[in-house]
């Protein structure tokens, strides 16, 4: 049997969008539970780079929920780019790509992909649904599976790329763990190189461009829900 891992991607304490810290951690056990009701055993580490840290009071609620919390809010590049921008988009962005590659090297580092056969990256605060399928992972162990591309919504001159991978869930067997990081690795000094031309790139059109297409399965859903943070709007992946 496939064993799981889900890497948490979180923001619980944030200037940015409608959405109050209170309502933030509620939303991300949410997000626990419904990991724990459709993947019974999976390994749960939550990746928090809001850059305004969580409370004692936070921490001791969430720390029972979970195999770990691997805290970013307090690194110096984190707060820097938090604190530099009222650009939520391009925070985020960042951030994310910042830490997400860090947390990977630092839970690898530790072992605790060891007996982990499949990672799973979800964003904070959404839910796996019923269209959340096991059955894909099971025949498709050797793939990246994500949702299947799109079409880009910016102009081509700003990104170079003309499809997007959704991020809110997507998956790597952990064979391809050096594909990913790479990934992360390229794709952060090209939204770097972008932004610098005047152009722009987020982790959408980063996965797209960056993922090795030779590793990647499509899917119609990833089965993952919730409301973005800057106008709450649902979204259903």
């Amino acid at each position: 049997m496939t064993q799981h891992a889900f890497m948490i991607t979180s923001a619980i304490n944030t200037k940015f969008g409608i959405y109050t810290s209170e309502q933030r951690l509620q939303q991300t056990i949410d997000t626990i539970n419904s990991i724990n009701g459709r993947v019974p055993n999976a390994k749960i580490h939550l990746i928090e780079m809001a850059a305004i840290p969580l409370t004692d009071e936070q921490r001791e609620i969430l720390r029972p929920l979970v195999d770990g919390i691997m805290d970013f809010d307090e690194d110096p590049d984190v707060k820097d780019i938090f604190n530099g921008s009222e650009n939520w988009d391009w925070v985020k962005n960042a951030t994310e790509v910042m830490c997400f590659k860090q947390a990977i090297e630092g839970l690898q580092e530790m072992g605790a992909f060891g007996d982990v056969d499949r990672i799973h990256k979800i964003s904070g605060r959404y839910t796996l649904g019923d269209a959340f399928n096991l059955e894909v992972f099971e025949q498709h162990p050797d793939k990246i599976i994500v949702k299947k591309a799109m079409t880009s919504q910016f102009p081509n001159h700003l990104t170079l790329v003309d499809r997007q991978y959704m991020s809110r869930l997507w998956s790597w067997p952990t064979a391809l763990i050096d594909d990913v990081l790479t990934t992360y690795e390229d794709g952060f000094v090209y939204i770097a190189e972008r932004i610098a031309a005047g152009g722009y790139c987020d982790i959408e059109h980063m996965l797209y461009k960056f993922l090795p297409q030779e590793h990647v399965y499509e899917v119609d859903r990833t089965g993952v829900s919730g409301n973005i943070g800057p106008n709450g709007m649902r979204i259903d992946d």
